[in-house]
């Protein structure tokens, strides 16, 4: 496979060579030799993509070429810094530092025409041994593979009843007469091919339909051999059909399933036009034909069926018979092993394809409690063992299936830790500081974080990434990856020296990743030495600390030891109760994209941050899931590229300088602000144009209300502003800031432990689309929503809303609601009649509301399935 890190690497230096022209005049010539030499590595990278496959001298060649790329990497960022910095000193700092700077500038020269060398005996090597990216399919190595593939995922796997069932009852319902597409979505190994087989010879299906066929598509397919493959399920073919041409073929298909009611299973599709070129040869006639197709990939399988089947994981029990059947074959499990196996078992996360593979080796090992015990621990590097290729083989094709600027999104996510929830916004966001996105995106000039979401869409249908959970207007807020898969993308990133992750420990490899995902229990960062480090810290871009404890001495190791880093993260579960301020060396990372300092359960306090870091000049994204205490300092208002500013616990702002043209330009989300009677001046001035996300609270200090008003009102300004978030803040009877609400883009607004809340003016609100509300103080004991109120709603969630009663709901009110939910409404007593006539109403949610009512909703439940209402009405 082509190292799709390389080429991202590639692009990512020409596109900085262009975009920072400004910072190489000094060494003008020398660059723009690099530059036309990596245009023709990368040119050569993807006349490679796909084709160097098993070549050894192509592997070796551009093995040679990620190093020299890496090395051109190295003496660029080396340059960019010293320049940077050097910007940034006052007049007697930069006379001081003349003599540091010319050393620098004969440095690099040396270093570039070192480069150079090394890629012009790449070149010559090339020519001289004659290597070439040849395009070839090696047949045997590819019919292999999907020989393997097919058995693992067919073998006598347990479970799928219900999935059988479910799929069974949907192709032989004699109401549906149209000739219908079924697709089975899942990711590699979780049993797809299966469940189709199990369909496929059920007694049921064979008895239903009068012509059944089985044909493997796989990634590279030709149309010939699976219009005969599906032709042999008839019977035997003559020697004539084998001469026929390809268009012959089609009619003969065609006319041979004429008349029949027909079932064809297509097993392992990936590409969106396959279905387009063969839908013409299965006639339509009324009959109850049907069609499966088994598919890793959503759009695929989405673009040729209507009613597409997403195949659950197995669960623990099922899991663990399916260990139990492939190691003991029939025999029973001895009880001194029946624990560990079902540690094992339920270590493989309920993808069979682990279960059948672990089942492989356990079956040859020697059943005991020490020989099991190995095992624990480790069972995804027996999986992943590149030596007999149990599992990486199959789980490649997805990766390989991939466009080029997805592999290294996806290998990307690899650095979370085994099991770890991740934020959505937090790997887009990522994503974007590490250049994932802009060096696709250098035409469009789309949003960055739009782009990142569509790429993530596009892992999740693919089947590599997994939904956790969803936000209210249906994108994802969390995901996970399986423990298979990561591995997969570690072992991958290793390879191609993109990544590595240390688990437990801080020392580092001779390999210079250039990227570090620390993650586990780390205690001795201040026994680290620089000349630990030293060898290693200039190619380290980014790094990621995961530990059980946040502590402090580890955010100055990291900028002691790592200049270079773009993005760096603390995640920890919990943290020491003391004041610091962010040291002041932050200062010095000039070239830091996305700083972030979380905790899981509790949250951060600082200090300070220092002004320095306002003098970086990439910085995008800061993010403290916690307090500071001192404020942000005045210089925050220079940072014309911020785009992220986050601080879970509150933030205060300064006062700009009396001089004008201090705004933060290109800011769109700012969270949360500790309003004051400064505030008010801030937003009025107009500072923030092209905020889209705005958080305001009051929860560290009481204001009156006001001061709310004016605070609401200011917001006016904000004509970018999307979503709104208020909490503990006394609102009053109105809400100024919706005075003009017919020229608001507001789409989402939460309100949170706040008093005297009225809903009213929220109503007026034409393009709001998401409303929660929690935990508030009503000014009403009564909700009424008139005709024409809330007309583009379509989630409104009541959560502790203790202080209402009743509810009306006025004809033409929230005409466009889909999703109601209502939580810990303890007094409210009835839900307006006129909700159920609502046509657009999908899901009605609740949970902790009075007995009386829950009896009535529940009378309500049984006759809306009764009469077949669309709408789901859960009680919990």
């Amino acid at each position: 496979m082509t190292d799709a890190v390389l080429g991202f690497v590639l692009e990512k230096l020409e596109n900085l060579i262009i975009h920072e022209a400004n910072l190489f005049h000094r060494v003008k010539d020398d660059v723009n030799l690099l530059q036309d030499d990596l245009r023709i590595m990368n040119a050569f990278l993807r006349d490679s993509e796909g084709k160097g496959d098993g070549q050894d001298m192509v592997k070796e060649l551009i093995g040679q070429i990620r190093e020299a790329a890496f090395e051109a990497e190295d003496v660029i960022n080396t340059y960019m810094a010293q320049v940077i910095k050097q910007r940034m000193r006052n007049l007697l700092q930069k006379s001081l530092h003349y003599f540091d700077q010319a050393v620098v500038l004969h440095q690099v020269a040396e270093k570039t025409q070192s480069v150079k060398r090394r890629i012009d005996n790449i070149y010559a090597n090339k020519t001289k041994f004659g290597i070439e990216a040849q395009s070839h399919v090696d047949e045997e190595t590819e019919l292999s593979l999907q020989e393997r593939r097919r058995n693992v995922e067919e073998e006598d796997v347990v479970g799928f009843g219900n999935d059988t069932a479910k799929l069974v009852d949907q192709l032989l319902d004699q109401g549906r007469v149209q000739r219908e597409v079924i697709s089975i979505i899942g990711m590699g190994g979780l049993g797809k091919t299966t469940l189709a087989r199990k369909i496929y010879n059920n007694t049921h299906i064979k008895n239903h339909f009068d012509y059944c066929a089985w044909v493997n598509v796989s990634q590279e397919y030709k149309t010939r051999m699976l219009i005969l493959d599906m032709l042999k399920c008839v019977g035997p073919i003559a020697d004539e059909t084998y001469k026929k041409s390809d268009e012959q073929l089609k009619d003969t298909l065609h006319d041979n399933l004429k008349g029949k009611r027909y079932f064809v299973v297509m097993d392992d599709v990936w590409k969106l036009e396959f279905w387009d070129e063969i839908r013409a040869y299965f006639p339509n006639e009324s009959n109850g034909s049907r069609i499966l197709i088994t598919s890793r990939e959503k759009e695929v399988a989405s673009h040729a069926s209507s009613t597409p089947y997403f195949l659950p994981f197995l669960d623990k029990e099922t899991s663990w018979e399916l260990l139990c059947k492939k190691v003991f074959r029939g025999e029973k499990c001895p009880s001194n092993l029946e624990s560990l196996g079902r540690q094992l078992a339920e270590s493989c996360k309920g993808l069979p394809l682990s279960v059948v593979v672990l089942g492989g080796i356990l079956a040859n090992k020697e059943k005991t409690h020490q020989t099991w015990s190995d095992f624990v621990g480790n069972v995804n590097w027996f999986l992943i063992d590149e030596d007999k290729k149990r599992c990486a083989d199959i789980l490649a094709l997805s990766y390989n299936h991939l466009p080029r600027k997805l592999r290294v999104c996806f290998l990307y996510v690899g650095i979370f830790p085994e099991d770890y929830l991740i934020s959505a916004r937090t790997l887009t966001q990522l994503w974007v500081a590490e250049g994932f996105i802009s060096v696709q995106n250098d035409s469009t000039k789309m949003d960055e974080i739009k782009i990142a979401e569509q790429y993530l869409e596009g892992l999740i249908d693919r089947s590599l990434i997994q939904v956790a959970s969803k936000r209210s207007d249906g994108g994802v807020k969390t995901c996970r990856i399986h423990d298979l898969l990561r591995d997969f993308c570690i072992k991958m990133s290793i390879q191609e020296k993109f990544y590595e992750v240390r688990v437990n420990e801080l020392s580092l490899s001779n390999s210079n990743p250039r990227r570090l995902s620390i993650q586990g229990k780390v205690d001795c960062y201040e026994r680290i030495s620089s000349s630990s480090t030293s060898c290693n810290s200039i190619s380290v871009g980014s790094l990621f600390l995961f530990a059980s404890y946040f502590d402090y001495s580890s955010l100055e190791w990291a900028m002691e030891n790592f200049r270079f880093i773009q993005s760096l993260s603390f995640e920890a579960s919990a943290m020491h109760h003391s004041l610091h301020p962010i040291p002041e060396e932050i200062g010095q990372l000039v070239f830091l994209r996305y700083f972030k300092i979380s905790v899981t359960y509790g949250f951060v306090l600082l200090q300070s941050i220092p002004a320095s870091i306002c003098k970086l000049p990439y910085l995008q994204t800061i993010h403290v899931q916690g307090s500071i205490d001192e404020g942000l300092p005045k210089e925050i208002w220079i940072m014309k590229q911020l785009r992220h500013l986050y601080a879970g616990q509150g933030l205060k702002l300064p006062q700009p300088p009396s001089k004008g043209g201090h705004t933060l330009s290109n800011l769109q989300v700012l969270s949360c602000v500790e309003v004051d009677e400064k505030t008010v001046i801030l937003f009025r001035k107009s500072l923030f144009p092209n905020l889209r996300k705005l958080h305001l609270s009051s929860h560290l200090c009481w204001i009156d209300q006001s001061m709310v008003s004016e605070i609401l009102a200011s917001l006016k300004s904000l004509q970018h502003l999307q979503i709104l978030k208020l909490s503990w803040l006394t609102i009053g009877q109105r809400l100024d800031l919706f005075s003009l609400s017919s020229s608001s883009k507001l789409t989402k607004v939460t309100v949170l432990n706040c008093n005297r809340v009225d809903l009213i003016s929220l109503g007026k609100l034409v393009s709001l689309r998401i409303l929660k509300i929690r935990e508030c103080d009503m000014s009403s004991r009564q909700l009424h929503f008139m005709a024409g109120e809330f007309p583009q709603l379509e989630v409104f969630k009541m959560i502790g809303l203790r202080d209402i009663e009743t509810w009306e709901l006025d004809t033409h009110a929230m005409p466009n609601l889909q999703h109601l939910a209502i939580e810990e409404c303890q007094n409210l007593r009835n839900l307006p009649d006129e909700l159920w006539s609502l046509a657009n109403l999908r899901k009605v949610e609740l949970s902790e509301i009075p007995q009386n009512l829950k009896e009535k909703l529940m009378t309500k439940q049984s006759k809306m399935k009764e009469d077949g209402y669309s709408c789901k009405l859960i009680i919990h």
